[in-house]
């Protein structure tokens, strides 16, 4: 390419060569200018067949993709493939994901229109099979970037997910990223540098808008070193979420108390009891403070932890399973 794109989509990946096909495919639009975008890949030294996969789509689709030598981690392959990226804007797009069919189009329209430094937008949750379960989408309009302003925008998001933790739900400009990189490769190790990143932009001035459209087809159910650990996730978020408020806006009390309100969306009272009960006590314990400080309860974390002193969370447990099990014969028998 000799014009630089207007977007790259940039796809970190690692070892996901079938879903990536899917993710490549979804990128395939008609009616799309391929002048106008470029599709941007690291690949994390993968061991399967994703070099062949992108081999395979090189002619398809404006693609360029570096090869890592050995895997560098999650947070330094995301900074890679936006330092290898050309476009003036960014969408770092999840290789499990998919692309509705007018989401490219959609999203680039909506960029151009809004001249935004962060664009940002919803998603379809879906299962493994990308089966369609619900939307979630941040409320529409160009958002003041005033304290006060923005927390009360930030408490009003339905999940952790749209506080800019699901990497395909926004776009941003690439000097966004790269003016200030040596600061945000100071998150590596975190899980979440794009979320560090984009905060950290937000908190120096920069310009957010938000639209209702959902153009991403998120999969869900795929098993990671986290959601597959009871209690480890939730342990994950609390901690960045804590560390962002504190190293991004000085431990302020309006940003726990605004991001607070998504976090206790995504794991309500409900979700901490039935992660005590899988075993997930002590990652809670761990973050008692910061829970705390998000909202909950004093009075939840004493009562579990009193029951996992006593042993009588398996109680817990049981009663849990036979709830879910009950509801589930119904669900069934009322088919």
């Amino acid at each position: 390419m000799t014009n630089k794109p207007f977007l790259s989509v940039c796809i970190p990946t690692f070892n996901r060569a079938g879903f990536l096909r899917e993710c490549l495919a979804s990128l395939c639009q008609d009616g799309v200018d391929k002048t106008m975008f470029e599709v941007v890949v690291s690949d994390n030294g993968s061991s399967d067949s994703t070099v062949a996969v992108l081999e395979e789509f090189s002619n398809i689709l404006p693609l360029r993709y570096v090869v890592q030598s050995e895997n560098i981690g999650m947070d330094r392959n995301f900074d890679a493939v936006v330092a290898l990226a050309q476009g003036e804007y960014c969408w770092l797009l999840g290789s499990d994901d998919a692309v509705e069919s007018y989401g490219l189009q959609k999203l680039m329209g909506a960029l151009r229109v809004e001249r935004t430094d962060i664009l940002h937008f919803g998603y379809v949750q879906c299962d493994i099979e990308l089966k369609r379960r619900f939307t979630a989408h941040p409320p529409i309009g160009r958002v003041d970037s005033k304290p006060k302003v923005f927390a009360s925008y930030i408490g009003g998001l339905q999940n952790v997910s749209l506080m800019f933790a699901f990497i395909s739900s926004f776009a941003f400009r690439r000097s966004l990223w790269m003016d200030q990189r040596v600061r945000v490769q100071g998150w590596v190790g975190t899980h979440y540098i794009h979320m560090f990143a984009i905060h950290a932009a937000l908190a120096a001035g920069a310009s957010l808008a938000s639209i209702d459209d959902c153009p991403v087809l998120a999969r869900g159910d795929n098993p990671n070193d986290f959601n597959t650990v009871p209690g480890r996730f939730i342990a994950l978020d609390a901690r960045t979420v804590s560390r962002v408020i504190q190293e991004i806006y000085g431990d302020s009390k309006r940003f726990w108390q605004a991001m607070g309100q998504p976090f206790r969306r995504s794991y309500p009272i409900k979700a901490l009891i039935q992660i005590a009960a899988d075993g997930g006590l002590d990652y809670l314990l761990q973050n008692r403070v910061t829970l705390i400080r998000l909202g909950y309860p004093t009075s939840l974390l004493h009562i579990l932890a009193a029951l996992g002193r006593f042993d009588l969370l398996k109680i817990v447990k049981l009663t849990l399973d036979l709830r879910r099990k009950a509801i589930k014969k119904f669900s069934i028998n009322a088919l």
